[in-house]
């Protein structure tokens, strides 16, 4: 099926809508050195995916950081609060292929594993927070982006089965859950994402550089 022939498109926010993964790759090695850690080369890949509260946790445990989730979570909302509301822009195309679908009567619906209250600030700022139908978050699932239950969640909130959606992500763990569910999984490629670009061809039923690429199908 082609992708202009779905109903509903569900958006990831970080990396795929946000143009801000480059900044969580910052945050997380400041926070790491906060505590004295050098951040390991695998880090990014399996925190990426992760809200917050489990970011942090399993940031904490991992490395044993005196404090906690709670220490951690310190660092990291005071680093980013700012970004989302101020600084963070829209990845390229990502403005025009949501009003494109807008015109075209589709469904928009988020998911993602940032916490809605920074998400919410970032979409307000540029204008778009009211092109979307539903939000739906990973802390509110009880499952991280490993499960597609926040896809599955996204789907039912705009009344479309995963068949008649598409899935836009910039991380393999997640693209990887979307694509099992039988969603049409729509990948970009990101570079701070943590995701290999071959390891992300193999779980997308397509595989962008960027939203650049389905604006085309869209607005053809």
């Amino acid at each position: 099926m082609k992708i202009d022939e779905l109903d509903g498109f569900i958006f990831d926010l970080d990396g795929t809508l946000f143009a801000s993964t480059g900044m969580w790759h910052d945050i997380y090695g400041k926070a790491l050195a906060h505590f004295g850690i050098d951040m390991p080369a695998d880090y990014t890949e399996h925190v990426n995916h992760l809200n917050i509260a489990r970011g942090t946790a399993y940031t904490a445990e991992r490395f044993g950081i005196e404090g906690g989730a709670k220490a951690v979570e310190r660092v990291w909302r005071e680093l980013s609060g700012k970004a989302y509301a101020n600084d963070i822009e829209l990845t390229p195309h990502a403005k025009e292929l949501l009003y494109a679908l807008k015109k075209e009567d589709k469904h928009l619906a988020i998911a993602t594993a940032l916490d809605r209250d920074l998400a919410e600030a970032c979409l307000s700022r540029h204008g778009i927070a009211s092109l979307f139908e539903a939000f739906a978050e990973v802390g509110e699932v009880g499952r991280d982006k490993s499960s597609p239950d926040v896809y599955l969640h996204a789907a039912k909130l705009i009344g479309l089965p995963p068949a008649r959606c598409a899935v836009f992500e910039d991380g393999e763990v997640g693209a990887r859950s979307a694509h099992g569910a039988g969603f049409f999984t729509a990948g970009v490629i990101d570079p701070f994402s943590g995701s290999d670009p071959q390891r992300m061809a193999a779980v997308c039923d397509r595989l962008e550089r960027d939203l650049g690429g389905y604006l085309a199908d869209i607005v053809s």
